[in-house]
């Protein structure tokens, strides 16, 4: 009984700290199988997103920016990977654990110290631990199933596209897809900087709902 009970008390934490993963999951979906790289760009723009945000709204940013500031800079992320698996020539692989080994650096330049906190009790978070087990729209469960179900419904159009369809085909054929005109590099840079871009979204909502921005949230 004691069991049963421990499991429904943390079903809720669980299930909002599932679907802010699951963003994530989203994120490296595209790379690994849709476009069919192995990128490890992931493991760095996991912790820049989370310290962009935290750090803006410790100096004042509101949220809603500082969310759209670490959702760029995760793309930013995937272009310096991106640029440097096509227009440098280096694997893919390669490409991705050199960015990630640079970002660490970046990510303590970013937060000037391997952790930095943020308390929802004295800066406007979107969501927040605390909020859990509430029943209203500010419960982190019904704010991340929307993040979820918008990001779901946007990639569904944009794949469904003329160049998201040309994103596809460079993941599937590589070598037909340029038969048919398709710049594979363009794609390329592209995917990756969609897919790091919803990891460091994932990571700027983590960093909220736990309270704190970890050097080593993607390790």
């Amino acid at each position: 009984m004691d069991f049963l009970t421990s499991l429904v008390n943390s079903m809720p934490g669980a299930v909002a700290q599932g679907l802010i993963w699951g963003i994530m999951a989203i994120g490296v979906y595209i790379t690994y199988r849709i476009l069919d790289v192995a990128d490890l760009t992931v493991d760095g723009s996991l912790g820049t997103g989370g310290a962009v945000c935290v750090v803006l709204v410790l100096n004042g940013v509101p949220v809603g920016v500082a969310l759209v500031a670490a959702t760029l800079v995760g793309m930013l992320a995937g272009l310096v990977t991106g640029l440097f698996h096509t227009a440098c020539g280096i694997p893919a692989i390669l490409a991705g654990i050199l960015t990630q080994l640079a970002l660490y650096s970046i990510n303590l330049r970013i937060m000037g110290q391997a952790n930095r906190p943020v308390n929802a009790l004295q800066y406007d978070l979107l969501i927040a631990q605390r909020d859990v087990r509430t029943l209203g729209l500010t419960n982190p469960i019904f704010i991340c199933a929307v993040f979820v179900i918008v990001i779901i419904a946007l990639l569904y159009w944009f794949f469904g596209t003329e160049l998201g369809s040309s994103l596809r085909a460079t993941g599937a054929n590589l070598s037909m897809a340029r038969a048919q005109g398709i710049n594979t590099n363009f794609t390329k840079v592209l995917g990756l900087m969609v897919s790091n871009g919803l990891v460091a979204l994932s990571s700027a909502l983590l960093a909220q709902y736990q309270g704190f921005a970890d050097v080593n949230m993607g390790r």
